[in-house]
């Protein structure tokens, strides 16, 4: 049975698996990291998705979302509304991160997509491709339009006691802008179009380890190769010290990433020392008959708990507060630990990692609100909502956040680690098993 050799990007440990299987997940077993997925859909599926989400990506960013009506008076707002509103008020950086994350970043990969199973169905591969592809694995964690729609949930849980509330059609056209960015997640077979693309005489051939006895529990670091992050490919180490080029899709290998744990303390540091101010300050200036009043991240949340939406109050709370903290000292934690000879608990350590990654984006929710309140919520002397200075200092926080998990390698926390004698490579999975 033809066999292929990967190793896993959260612990580097050199694993076999069948290159015959057509739907399977291989994890490492000593980390738990997925290291290898096959969805096995068709091209045509991916394609039919992609253009299904540019004939909507207009209507979704263009249209109002939502109507808000009160004492006579309405206003609406669309998607595209929500970073002039924050332009407006001179937010920049926070008018920035909105217009990549929810307007840019969507449009940009639905094009990838397109462009990419485009070619593939077609059976031409031009080198560029390999580069498409590439960008599309970069951009695809910063792009935040299901969060943004958890966003409009959320306003509209807020302002249903204060103003009647109407669904336009650029709600539903985003509605489904959202479940088709999502199918696309879901049916993509990276691996599948990684191995279109790839030219002849571009995969290394590396014998497979579980064919070594000698050596069980093997890094790619200890055999003299290297992990290609974006492709997933094994490439040979340099013979000098430097960086190297991934012969199937371009990029730069490093043995590990380069300064990592100083750039990830810079990082830490910086979003621990904003997150103060982020939650001191207030978030959101409400002006009721020309009389402002300030809202910080606890009061918006204390408002949600005293109108009896625990459920949303709680999501904020998750979102806002509880996950900035809970990445900083995880990644404090997880800086300490490949600082030092410590190797306990180093699985769980990278499950943590790996959640920390996950669930970074996800603060980003507050900022969505916010956006959404500025356009929806402008009804001139009655009443109007304005951003206030710690919306920057919490937009900082999160990307400084992500960026941070971004920058941390993993594979430094088992470099320290001895295998135990008894650890041995898993076996190759069989079909039965991969299913």
């Amino acid at each position: 049975m033809p066999t292929h050799t990967v190793a896993c990007p959260d612990c580097d440990l050199l694993l076999a698996f069948s290159a015959s299987l057509a739907r399977h997940t291989l994890r490492c077993p000593r980390c738990g990291g997925t290291v290898h997925r096959r969805v096995d859909t068709s091209v045509d599926t991916a394609l039919a998705f992609s253009i299904t989400g540019l004939l909507l990506y207009l209507p979704a960013m263009l249209f109002p979302l939502m109507t808000l009506e009160t004492l006579g008076m309405s206003d609406s707002g669309s998607v595209l509304d929500t970073l002039v509103g924050f332009y407006d008020n001179r937010y920049y950086f926070v008018a920035f991160i909105v217009l990549v994350s929810a307007v840019a970043f969507p449009l940009i990969l639905l094009s990838l997509v397109f462009t990419v199973t485009m070619f593939a169905r077609s059976g031409r591969y031009p080198a560029f491709l390999t580069r498409l592809l590439r960008l599309y694995v970069f951009l695809e964690e910063w792009a935040m339009i299901e969060i943004f729609l958890l966003g409009i949930m959320i306003t509209t849980m807020k302002m249903r006691h204060t103003a009647e509330i109407h669904f336009d059609p650029g709600f539903y056209c985003f509605l489904a802008l959202v479940l088709t960015t999502m199918a696309i997640a879901t049916v993509l077979d990276r691996e599948r179009l990684w191995a279109l693309l790839s030219r002849p005489g571009t995969a290394l051939s590396v014998p497979s380890p579980a064919a070594d006895a000698e050596s069980p529990g093997r890094t790619a670091l200890q055999t003299g190769l290297v992990l290609c992050h974006v492709c997933r490919q094994l490439e040979k180490r340099s013979p000098v010290a430097g960086p190297i080029h991934c012969r199937r899709c371009g990029a730069t290998i490093h043995d590990r990433k380069p300064d990592s744990i100083a750039h990830t303390w810079a990082l830490v540091l910086t979003s621990t020392l904003l997150l103060i101010p982020a939650n001191v300050l207030p978030i959101m200036q409400v002006e009721f008959l020309g009389v402002p009043e300030n809202s910080t991240i606890l009061d918006g949340i204390m408002y949600f708990f005293k109108d009896g939406s625990y459920l949303i109050g709680l999501i904020i709370l998750t979102a806002s507060v509880f996950v900035p903290v809970f990445k900083i000292i995880g990644l404090i934690i997880l800086l300490l630990t490949a600082q030092t000879s410590n190797t306990g608990f180093l699985r769980s350590k990278t499950m943590l990692y790996r959640f920390i990654t996950f669930i970074g984006r996800w603060s980003m929710l507050d900022i969505f609100v916010i956006a959404l309140l500025v356009v929806l919520v402008d009804f001139g002397f009655l009443t109007s909502i304005h951003a206030a200075p710690a919306a920057t200092y919490f937009c900082i926080v999160v990307t400084s956040t992500m960026l941070a998990a971004k920058t941390f390698d993993a594979r430094l926390l088992w470099d320290n680690r001895q295998p135990a004698a008894n650890e041995a490579i898993p076996p190759i999975p069989t079909a039965k098993e991969a299913s």
